[in-house]
């Protein structure tokens, strides 16, 4: 009996798992990350090319963009990440008004000159974008960028030291992030084969269109020691727990063991009870993803956090980032250089918002 409701289950979620996770109706043919290509993932589960292409097109892209001071940073401090960083125009010269996309190397890949309020010109190798009633002011202009450009910036006098608490970033969390997250939540939970019974459909809906359909993401800012205890310092991870007895299945996502985001997945859940987590170590790219004992007990949504304390919250999660890095490395400062280098600390701020 009990091997005839096994083989009755395992059928039927061989038949399920051939249609896509995120809309249940496409075949899954097209290799999907778990955890986001841009933070180093590499597990995938199938799904199918519309709705990969789509979430790339829609959020994926943005988020990294929108990260991307993080990583800067991070990179900074000894974390090395797969592909290359940019952030775009992250250092504006104060004399010249010159903006510069800053990468891995510190040097200059881009440069964007603003001469009026409706001009712009646009220098990168090889290529020549002008939008000017001026056509010998442009050239002209346009020959001062391309020596910039060519030189460079290599910062490599005046040192400063700061720690990373007192240089973050502006993270907001809007529908694009918070479907980023739920994707997670939805790819994990088809790696562990346990989709169809945590996933509820509000949670689909909303992945597959945020502007008519909505699907509550808080971000949380309580202290998780045993979850601390369980992964890696700067470890990404994904943690699904299921309350049978409140008939719901939470969420918990983690990026760079610091940035947390709570879900409920599901508020009519009827499985048995199931606990799991995905983790991604951002120093070696492991990935592992198993089920576990419950450690968190998620049986509540995080309280609202005012907005007078949500800037004390924030600096305290930006500190408990300075010991993980400490912790990790032996050091939690970055390095700036040289003093033009030093103004881009004053284009980053510690702040959360909150859509």
């Amino acid at each position: 009996m009990h091997m005839r409701l096994f083989l009755f289950f395992s059928i039927r979620y061989m038949l399920e798992s051939i249609f896509c996770p995120y809309c249940r109706n496409s075949h899954a043919t097209s290799d999907d990350h778990i955890f986001s290509d841009f933070l180093g993932g590499s597990e995938t589960i199938l799904a199918c090319a519309r709705c990969n292409n789509r979430f790339g097109h829609d959020f994926e892209g943005r988020i990294s963009k929108q990260l991307a001071p993080l990583f800067f940073m991070l990179e900074g401090c000894g974390l090395f990440f797969r592909k290359p960083i940019t952030w775009k125009k992250g250092f504006t010269h104060e004399t010249t008004g010159l903006s510069y996309d800053l990468g891995r190397d510190k040097k200059t890949n881009k440069v964007l000159a603003r001469l009026s309020g409706t001009t712009l010109i646009e220098s990168e190798p090889g290529t020549q974008s002008l939008h000017m009633p001026d056509l010998k002011t442009a050239r002209r202009k346009f020959r001062e960028l391309q020596a910039h450009n060519k030189r460079g910036l290599r910062f490599r006098v005046n040192r400063e030291k700061a720690e990373i608490s007192r240089y973050g970033l502006f993270i907001l969390i809007d529908n694009d992030f918070s479907r980023l997250i739920l994707k997670m939540c939805v790819a994990f939970s088809r790696k562990m084969n346990r989709d169809q019974a945590i996933i509820d459909d509000s949670v689909l809906l909303y992945l597959s269109d945020s502007e008519r359909y909505h699907h509550a993401v808080s971000f949380d800012f309580n202290h998780y020691s045993l979850l601390d205890a369980t992964v890696p310092a700067l470890a990404h991870s994904i943690y699904i727990e299921t309350c049978p007895q409140h008939g719901q299945a939470y969420a918990l996502v983690r990026l760079f063991g610091t940035f947390q985001f709570f879900t409920i997945l599901h508020n009519n859940y009827q499985g048995l009870q199931f606990a799991g987590i995905g983790v991604l170590n951002p120093i070696d790219f492991s990935e592992k993803f198993q089920l576990i004992e419950p450690i968190l007990h998620l049986a509540e949504i995080p309280q609202y956090v005012l907005p007078f304390l949500a800037g004390y919250h924030t600096r305290n999660m930006y500190r408990r980032l300075d010991s993980k890095i400490l912790q990790t490395f032996g050091k939690n400062e970055y390095t700036f250089a040289p003093d033009e280098m030093s103004m881009i600390l004053s284009q980053i701020r510690i702040s959360v918002g909150l859509s």
